[in-house]
């Protein structure tokens, strides 16, 4: 139930101000029986008519002003849950280190945009309409409670009838949580691709391929729509025949023979909107929060993920890296085998071996991603085999092609982290970006991908977000190999000239000069 993640002081007063709101309908059903009862009976004076219709009305201005603060306090309750709730997925997501864009893009858009509408508001409703429900039916007592049982038992028919189509609805919302995924996806392959559609003159089958998801995603859509609108009127049909013309035959009957007079019987039928509508409206609601199972499934795995912390953050010095005998298998595929070498602080290493060869996942074995098939892989003595949460603090790490953020230059160095003036200066001019910060300033907007800035720019980046961590160990997988050959000797300048750092740089291409730079070159291929 998302509601467990509401303020529970908002909540209440939400109760509260749901209950006030449904008092409206019963003033109408009093104020009718009482003018109603009063010229059948001839009670009264026409001046105490008066009074008592200015009464109700004052009442109901009343109530239309606690009305507004009970949709703030909705609406409010409602960007809650919805902060909280991406506060946790986009944890998840992030934690989890997922190469597909797809699920966790779609999960972040559309599927917590359906969550909102059709279950956090849908169980938000839910409490109102019970709220109106409850106390119509204890205002129907007090006047009439043989006219209110009935009506009120003719309300339960619906709920029997919904229930044989719970299945139908969560099926087909599962069909259109799959194709809307799927539509997503297209999508931002078409944007992203746009540049090599045009290159090719293949537009047309691009767009058609997305016109072609968006036609399976609108049909789903349709579909799921259209289950769900039928099985409302089915029900709504129902609770007319019995929960209306039946219990009203039932009060006409009564009141021909005298036992209740024509105010109570209006002002039980008044009611009696309260006891079909919002039952009627529960069913309805409770099938659109069932049609969000495969989102809400999702996004309960983030609900009760619990973060990875990092242990020991104070060690950031190492004595040895020792890689012994460490071989991996991928899908019974031996990947590599019989893997040995070791650094220590402050030396440099070259891993040679050709493309494809397995040197990336070398690196994501020794930062504890992922874990060996055989071997060791140990920091001062302690085997980290898989153990991410303290094997990846010792690492920095230089991508081949760095993430850069749609931000400002600062945030790209830093990502977010609050350094002071001086470790800033002296890892911008470590990482040779000075320059480039007296020239465009730290708020420098990047762009997109970084396409203000040019390759070894976008490597410096990354090289001063290693050495801002101060973590003693450098991987470099192939960080230089997109750059020509003068910019990649200054990169490398840069990264192996630091005495402060140990580096690891796996590649299969590079020249005699940059070779020269390194300790130990070792050929993983032979």
């Amino acid at each position: 139930m998302s509601l467990k993640f509401a303020n529970k002081g908002k909540l209440a007063l939400y109760i509260l101000l749901a209950a006030i709101s449904a008092c409206g309908n019963v003033v109408i059903a009093y104020v009718t029986k009482i003018m109603l009862n009063s010229a059948q009976y001839h009670h009264g004076s026409l001046n105490q008519l008066i009074s008592i219709a200015l009464i109700g009305a004052g009442i109901l201005i009343a109530i239309m002003f606690t009305n507004f603060a009970y949709r703030y306090i909705r609406y409010d309750i409602v960007r809650d849950i919805n902060v909280e709730i991406k506060d946790k997925t986009i944890s998840y997501l992030i934690e989890q280190q997922s190469d597909s864009q797809k699920d966790g893009l779609n999960l972040m858009t559309n599927d917590l945009k359906q969550i909102e509408s059709l279950k956090i508001s849908n169980e938000l409703m839910i409490i109102s309409e019970a709220m109106a429900f409850l106390i119509s039916i204890a205002v129907g007592l007090f006047n009439s409670w043989i006219l209110t049982l009935i009506f009120v038992a003719a309300t339960a028919i619906p709920g029997f009838i919904q229930k044989f189509f719970i299945k139908n609805i969560q099926e087909k919302s599962a069909k259109w949580e799959k194709q809307n995924a799927e539509y997503t996806q297209a999508v931002s392959d078409a944007i992203n691709g746009s540049k090599t559609a045009m290159f090719y003159d293949v537009q047309i089958p691009i767009v058609s391929y997305v016109i072609n998801q968006a036609k399976q995603m609108e049909n789903a859509l349709r579909s799921l729509n259209y289950t769900q609108g039928m099985i409302s009127t089915i029900i709504i049909t129902v609770a007319d025949i019995f929960s209306f013309i039946i219990p009203f035959l039932v009060g006409a009957i009564l009141m021909f023979n005298g036992q209740i007079g024509a105010g109570t019987l209006v002002m039980i039928v008044q009611l009696s909107n309260d006891f079909i509508n919002p039952v009627t409206m529960i069913f309805d609601q409770i099938n659109q929060i069932r049609s969000t199972k495969p989102m809400w499934d999702k996004v309960e795995k983030a609900l009760n993920f619990e973060p990875i912390t990092s242990e020991n953050k104070a060690v950031r010095t190492f004595d040895e890296l020792d890689v012994n005998n460490v071989a991996y298998e991928q899908n019974n595929k031996l990947v590599f085998n019989n893997v040995n070498f070791a650094i220590k602080p402050g030396e440099k290493v070259l891993l040679m071996a050709p493309s494809g060869w397995g040197k990336t996942t070398l690196l994501r074995l020794l930062v504890g991603q992922i874990t060996p098939s055989k071997g060791q892989i140990k920091i001062n003595q302690e085997v980290l085999n898989g153990n991410w949460a303290k094997a990846h603090d010792y690492f920095g790490y230089i991508n081949q092609k760095p993430f850069i953020f749609d931000r400002d230059l600062e945030f790209n160095i830093t990502l977010g982290k609050t350094v002071t003036k001086q470790q800033l200066d002296e890892v911008l001019a470590e990482a040779g970006l000075t320059e480039l910060v007296k020239e465009k300033g730290l708020n420098y907007a990047v762009g997109q991908n970084g396409c203000n800035l040019s390759g070894g720019q976008i490597q410096r980046i990354e090289i001063a977000r290693a050495l801002l961590a101060k973590r003693p160990i450098l991987l470099a997988d192939e960080a230089t190999s997109a750059l020509d050959t003068k910019l990649s000797l200054q990169i490398h300048q840069t990264l192996l000239n630091n005495p402060k750092v140990a580096v690891i740089e796996v590649a299969h291409k590079i020249s005699d000069q940059e070779k020269a730079m390194f300790d130990q070159i070792i050929e993983l291929g032979k």
